[in-house]
């Protein structure tokens, strides 16, 4: 629990004739975590690769048309599980019928998703027309030509058989045509369209002989305008017919190939996990080599199931990773894999988000998880609001969704409903409920009432907090074996004794007591001196001459910057844990604001109901708007004044190949 999951690497070598059985067991397991033997060990450089072939580019491209397809029709993508295990056995020949099947969907699909691409934008220029014209239904269609609007108006006389050729050339075009009146042989014509059309629609009047005439006004225009209109509205309703026609076609499509196209993608999905694994091994004359890292309460499993899919044809070594040159080297990294009970997965969430930890270091989780809750309840303390938060993160984080919803989604829903609860016991120990603070006694203070002392709790807090990151920071340096970082690092033994004895001493003082010289002389000043003297004590534990890379001048100057960077650095530090008093006296500073504006509407008319009104939106606000704030406060102390000390990052995350859920999250179950 306080350090990442112990791991061992596996060496395998197996026949060429098992390999492919060997592949599949490991997908189904879903446990190793395969490396490049490459990076580790260089003279595999010189062997071959798994030659995967066309099947890799075949799969790559069956792919790429399903996830289309599955995008045309809206088909929800669906996460791998232990069952499609029985995918494993996908052959080159069901490759060949899915890409037979997947011809001739998407020969339906493309042509219809097309169509309504293209229905869709005639329908948007189309409504944009309509919208230009529709304010002119009262005053006629005369102000249509203005050199501000984006149509092209074509108002004339053609010849009557040659009507429906204008017709017929511009339907693709995003304009209408209106036959108003008849004289004789020629029919009086409105042509309206685009002016990004302007030059085909002049070539299409131009070949049909079309003559240009005066717009009349009075009311022939006005109902023309109406014809107009009414014309426009029939057309954009056929249009969205047609569109409403095409999308019912590609629902039926959804509703009769969903489960096949589905199970082609879960399919490409597990022969893609095959040749991932594939990808890691080195090939000698006869046989195949792979090495990878599991889990150590894991590797007899793997072991044994790897020898079953060899039928026993294959050599396996398991090695503890403190055994590995390599990694005692830092030249390899050990994967890291977290894994918690339930209860600290969410805080889990926080501590990857800044980064991992190296293998060999402490995991932080459990001291974020309290200090996190800590924070937030001094911070938030309310029952009522806790109680709110509580609902809203058992609603996202534990009640069983109708639809599946993301891992993110159900970690942060579970971190609300931790941080409620965190605000009600505080609400609690402040005895205060949706800001009424005379329904009881708090258990502890009022923070309003005891403003000094909740300064000096939130400072204290502060002052413990980044304790436990300077003792972290050591217990790292000892598991790393470094000397100089365990004493002299900024977070080290000797700035701690610095920045505790200091503390010592700023609290004396503070209670107008005379600070001990002893305290000053071996508390902060032989400390002081410690850190000058570190090159040589270095070199005298380490048994070699002392050396200033730089000079003398320039190692004491550094070394004077140095102390005063971890005297102001412990200082903000520590100062920084104020705002945690702050905020919760802010948050109690809102209620004040809400209860007074509901004091000064109560006696109004309708006063009842507005201070109800003032009472809920207000309440709402501080929820949503504080909780945020104090969220993102609690965080930027975990990373700034928490991690700072002793968090380097860096660590590579623990990803095995195989199906289903992440294996940190049960014990006893082989998932992957």
């Amino acid at each position: 629990m306080f350090t990442p999951e112990r791991m061992h690497q596996i060496n395998v070598m197996v026949f060429e004739t098992e390999v492919d059985e060997v592949a599949r067991s490991i997908v189904r397991l879903g446990i190793l975590h395969l490396v490049r033997l490459d990076d580790q060990q260089p003279w595999v450089e010189q062997l071959g690769t798994f030659e995967s072939g066309k099947a890799s580019d075949k799969i790559d491209r069956l792919g790429q048309r399903v996830v289309g397809l599955m995008k045309d029709l809206g088909i929800r993508e669906l996460p791998l599980e232990e069952r499609d295990s029985s995918l494993l056995e996908t052959s080159v020949s069901d490759l060949d019928g899915m890409d037979k099947e997947l011809s001739t969907l998407e020969a339906r699909v493309v042509d219809l998703v097309q169509r309504k691409k293209e229905l869709e934008v005639h329908l948007e220029r189309m409504q944009g027309i309509f919208n230009e014209i529709s304010p002119l239904a009262e005053v006629g269609l005369t102000d249509l030509k203005t050199p501000y609007t984006f149509l092209e108006i074509r108002y004339g006389q053609v010849r009557s058989e040659h009507l429906d050729y204008i017709k017929e050339k511009t339907a693709p075009l995003a304009a209408v045509v209106f036959p108003l009146a008849s004289r004789e042989t020629n029919d009086i014509v409105l042509v309206i369209g685009l002016k990004t059309d302007r030059l085909k629609l002049k070539r299409i009047l131009r070949e049909a002989a079309f003559e240009d005439i005066e717009m009349p006004g009075g009311s022939d225009a006005k109902d023309e305008s109406a014809i107009v209109i009414e014309g426009l509205e029939e057309k954009i309703e056929g249009i969205r017919d047609k569109v409403d026609d095409l999308k019912q076609e590609l629902v039926e499509i959804k509703e009769k190939n969903s489960a096949a196209i589905t199970d082609y993608h879960r399919s490409l999905r597990v022969a893609e996990l095959l040749i991932r694994v594939k990808n890691y091994l080195k090939k000698t004359r006869k046989t195949y080599i792979f090495s990878g890292w599991v889990p150590s309460d894991r590797k007899r499993l793997v072991e044994s199931e790897i020898m079953r899919a060899a039928r026993g044809r294959a050599i396996i070594e398991v090695i503890p990773p403190e055994e590995i040159t390599e990694v005692r080297d830092g030249k390899v990294k050990v994967p890291v894999m977290l894994r918690h009970p339930g209860f600290f997965r969410p805080f889990e969430m926080l501590v990857s988000s800044y980064g991992l930890p190296e293998y060999s270091f402490i995991d932080p989780t459990v001291f974020v998880a309290i200090s996190f809750l800590l924070m937030f309840g001094l911070m938030f303390g309310d029952v009522g609001h806790g109680a709110v938060l509580a609902l809203i993160g058992w609603l996202l984080g534990f009640k069983k969704p109708k639809k599946p919803r993301s891992e993110g989604t159900t970690l942060v829903g579970k971190l609300a409903f931790w941080c409620g609860l965190s605000s009600m016991v505080f609400g609690i120990l402040y005895g205060s409920v949706f800001g009424l603070e005379e329904l009881f006694h708090g258990l502890w203070m009022k923070p309003m009432h005891n403003v000094i002392y909740f300064f000096k709790v939130a400072l204290y807090f502060g002052i413990v907090f980044i304790s436990i990151g300077i003792l972290l920071n050591v217990v790292n340096a000892i598991r790393a074996r470094d000397f100089k970082s365990t004493f002299f690092d900024q977070a080290g033994l000797v700035s701690a004794i610095i920045y505790w004895c200091g503390i010592g001493a700023v609290s004396i003082f503070l209670r107008n007591r005379p600070i001990p010289v002893i305290l000053m002389v071996l508390g902060i000043g032989f400390p002081i001196l410690l850190l000058f003297l570190r090159e040589p004590l270095a070199a005298l534990f380490g048994h070699r001459r002392v050396r200033f890379e730089k000079g003398l001048m320039s190692y004491l100057m550094e070394t004077v910057i140095e102390v005063m960077e971890i005297i102001t650095g412990y200082l903000g530090n520590t100062v920084s844990f104020i705002r945690v008093a702050a905020f919760a006296l802010a948050h109690t500073g809102l209620f004040i604001a809400v209860f007074s504006v509901v004091d000064m509407v109560k006696g109004k008319s309708g006063g009842i109901f507005y201070s109800a009104l003032i009472l809920i939106l207000g309440n709402a606000v501080i929820i949503a708007l504080e909780g945020l704030v104090v969220t993102i406060q609690a965080i930027r102390l975990e990373y700034y004044e928490f991690f700072g000390k002793f968090f380097m990052g860096g660590g590579t995350a623990y990803k095995p190949i195989g199906l289903g859920s992440r294996p940190e999250s049960t014990k006893g179950k082989e998932t992957g």
